[in-house]
Parts: C-alpha cells; sequence; structure tokens
C-alpha cells in the first residue's frame, strides 16, 4: 500500500481506502490520481496480490482506520466469484456493523455499465446510492462528492433506511432470488462451462418457477402428484403396453412368416420363437399351465385373406402379451372345436388357466370381420370382445388393444 495525498495541511486529510479487482487496475490508478486534487488521500494496492502476511494485516488495519470505503464495481467483479477485493469488502461490511445508520463510510462506485441488478455485491452495499464514474475518469458528481467529503459536509450518498435502488424491472417479490449470472467459458474449461451452464439452466428455471404466484405453483404440485400417483398405481400391464419399435419389428417378421392356420407345427414353432427373439423369457411352452391361454385365431377354409389376417393378427397378439407379460401365457395348438363359451372355458380349465384368448374370422361377406374375446374361465364370462373389419385391418394396432385389455396376470 502507499499514500498519495496532499503534502501539508493543517490537518490530516480524510482517508478513502480504494478496493478493486485486478482487472481494474487502470481506472483504480485513475481515481487514486484524481482524489488528492480534492483534499483526499487514498489508501490503494500497489503490489498486487502476492504481499503476504504482513500485507494482508496491513490491509485489515487500513481498512479499520480508513475514514472512506471506495469499492469499484464493474462487469469483472460480477464475474469473479473468488478474489481478494472480496475479503475486503467483508471487512468494510463487518465494520459498518458498529457504526450509526446515517454515518457515510461505503463509497461504491461503478466503473462501467453494471447495474445493481446484475452486480455480485454484499447487501449492505445496495443500502447505499451508487456513483457512477466510467473508466475512472473524473465527472462532475465525483468532484462534487469529494469536495463535500474533504470539507466535512454530510454527503448525500446515503439516505438514512433507505430501500436499494434498483431497475423496475429487476424489483423483486419479498423472498425471491436474482438470476444467477450466465457462466464464462475459461480456456481449457470446456467441460466444467458446459456442467455450470447445466446448473444455470435448473437454478434459473427454478427460480422462475418460485416467481409464479404461490396459487399456481400449489396447482403444479398438485397436479405432478396425480400424475406421479397415476403413473405409479397404473396396472403393470399397461405400463408394458408400450414397446420398442424394435420389438414391433421383430414382432412384425414374425407375424409375416407365420401360418398356424394351415400348418399346425408354426404354432409350436411360435411360442420357441417367441422365447429366443425376446431375451427376458417372453414366450410359452404350448401346454405349459399359465394364467392366459392364448388359442390360435381361426379363419374359414378356402379364404386365403382371412386365413393371413388371422394368422398375422394371432402372431402379433400373442408376441405382444407374451412381451408385455414376460412370457405368463400358454399357448395351445389344438384347434377350437366349438366357438361356444362353454367349450372355451373347459379348454381353460384343462390347462389351469385363468383366462382365455381366442377369437375367429367369420364367414366371406360385405362387412367381414375378425373378432377377438377375452374369456374367464371361473364362469365363462366374456371379459372383452371386438370385432376388426377384414378390409384394412392392421394386426399391429389390433395387437396392441388386445394387449392392453389383458387382465393383470404377472401374479397369478
Amino acid at each position: 500500500m502507499s499514500s498519495t495525498g496532499p503534502a501539508d495541511s493543517p490537518r490530516s486529510p480524510l482517508s478513502v481506502f480504494l478496493s478493486y479487482a485486478s482487472e481494474d487496475r487502470p481506472a483504480a490508478q485513475a481515481i487514486r490520481d484524481t482524489l488528492p486534487a480534492f483534499g483526499l488521500e487514498v489508501w490503494y494496492d500497489e503490489n498486487g496480490l502476492d504481499g503476504g502476511d504482513v500485507w494482508d494485516q496491513k490491509i485489515r488495519r487500513q481498512i479499520r482506520e480508513c475514514d472512506f470505503f471506495m469499492p469499484l464495481i464493474s462487469a469483472h467483479t460480477a464475474a469473479r466469484p473468488e478474489g481478494y477485493f472480496r475479503r475486503e469488502w467483508r471487512l468494510a461490511v463487518e465494520r459498518t456493523l458498529d457504526m450509526a445508520d446515517d454515518h457515510t463510510f461505503l463509497l461504491p462506485v461503478v466503473i462501467d455499465d453494471t447495474a445493481q441488478a446484475a452486480a455480485r455485491v454484499p447487501e449492505k452495499f445496495l443500502t447505499v446510492q451508487w456513483l457512477r464514474v466510467p473508466g475512472g475518469r473524473p465527472t462532475a458528481a465525483l468532484e462534487a462528492l469529494c469536495r463535500r467529503l474533504a470539507s466535512g459536509e454530510p454527503a448525500a450518498l446515503q439516505p438514512a433506511r433507505k430501500t436499494p435502488e434498483r431497475p423496475a424491472a429487476a424489483r423483486l417479490p419479498p423472498g425471491a432470488r436474482e438470476y444467477p449470472q450466465f457462466p464464462r467459458e475459461e480456456p481449457g474449461q470446456r467441460v466444467r462451462f458446459w456442467v455450470q451452464v447445466v446448473g444455470w439452466a435448473f437454478q434459473s428455471s427454478w427460480i422462475f418457477f418460485r416467481r409464479f404466484p404461490r396459487w399456481v405453483r400449489i396447482l403444479v404440485y398438485i397436479w405432478l402428484s396425480v400424475v406421479l400417483l397415476s403413473r405409479g398405481c397404473m396396472p403393470s400391464h399397461e405400463r408394458s403396453a408400450r414397446i420398442s419399435s424394435i420389438d414391433a419389428k421383430k414382432l412384425s417378421q414374425i407375424s409375416e412368416n407365420y401360418q398356424g392356420s394351415l400348418n399346425k407345427a408354426d404354432i409350436g414353432k411360435l411360442g420357441a420363437q417367441i422365447a429366443r427373439e425376446f431375451a427376458d423369457g417372453a414366450g410359452s411352452t404350448p401346454g405349459e399351465a399359465q394364467p392366459l391361454l392364448a388359442i390360435p385365431f381361426r379363419a374359414p377354409s378356402g379364404d386365403p385373406i382371412a386365413q393371413k389376417l388371422a394368422d398375422s393378427a394371432f402372431a402379433q397378439v400373442y408376441g405382444r402379451i407374451a412381451l408385455s407379460h414376460h412370457g405368463r401365457v400358454a399357448l395351445t395348438d389344438e384347434p377350437l372345436s366349438s366357438p361356444e363359451t362353454a367349450a372355451v372355458a373347459e379348454r381353460g380349465r384343462a390347462h389351469h388357466s385363468k383366462y382365455v384368448l381366442y377369437g375367429a374370422v367369420d364367414e366371406p361377406s360385405p362387412a367381414q370381420s375378425l373378432t377377438v374375446k377375452m374369456l374367464a374361465v371361473a364362469d365363462g364370462s366374456v371379459l372383452w370382445s371386438e370385432s376388426y373389419p377384414v378390409a384394412g385391418a392392421d394386426p399391429a394396432r389390433i395387437a396392441a388393444e388386445v394387449d392392453s385389455k389383458v387382465p393383470r396376470i404377472e401374479n397369478d
């Protein structure tokens, strides 16, 4: 530290401690050279930030003994989360704790266009009016302030118990926080920069949300709770109804090659192929006891279009249900002799199943359709039934809808 000021005067000149970031040294030097002309002594760091313990003790002593503390505020101080100048600012704020509220001590000076809303300064700095001295060059306002200080007149900078002056757009509701400053990318710190950007985005989003009226935030909380609860309470068969595009493509290929209505051997191969293609155990051995029994769909003989739809739809339905319900589906290669519910229920009891899935394409007609049914073995009741026109039928869409209607069978 060095002192510059009037050489001899009747009384010791009032002292000003000049605190700044190293990047703002040119502006600090300009102010240092200006203040003595108005009768003020300047305490100013000439040695940088490497003075050691003795230098640190001297800084602390000068902050305790100075008459005024002048922090230089800029975009550089806002960009630096750390720096010795912040320790100086904190020491100055601690000293004000022993001062009257109307005593002039802090003299914040802004040397660029940094706004109070964007500055990273102690809250105490915001309780006094700031002086703007662009680049540290003398201004009429700075000269008037220095002359008042040197003469001992009360400064007009520090009205007692006055709220911080902020732009109207930056005034925040009580308890609200300001948006964090966007991170700056340092050379060689690209990964760290992007991590900081992600953190900045989350923090800014949370602050933005917190500025909504309380009733809006409560509605959002309620909506999120309902969504999470509904998601958690959704039956597992509904949650698993969505399969990946890769699995859907595999099922489509399998259904293209399946011809169970013409070759019963293909029915047995279907279960083995499903189990082989999907490593999570989907698929079942024919005759194996499972909660759900799938019976291949029937189609009128001599009707290739109906047979193709019945085979393709059944392969897609069986494969999708086996995949969604982790193989808890039995497959039989015995044709359904009668579509009567009593006969279907009997077939289910023979396989020790609780439900039976079956379907058939009706005889050729202008409105020919595939009817798929889900039957409860215990009482022979039809749980669900739907008919799909043969013309323009989509086996994949049929499979998705049938899968969504299957009762929960994972724990049966």
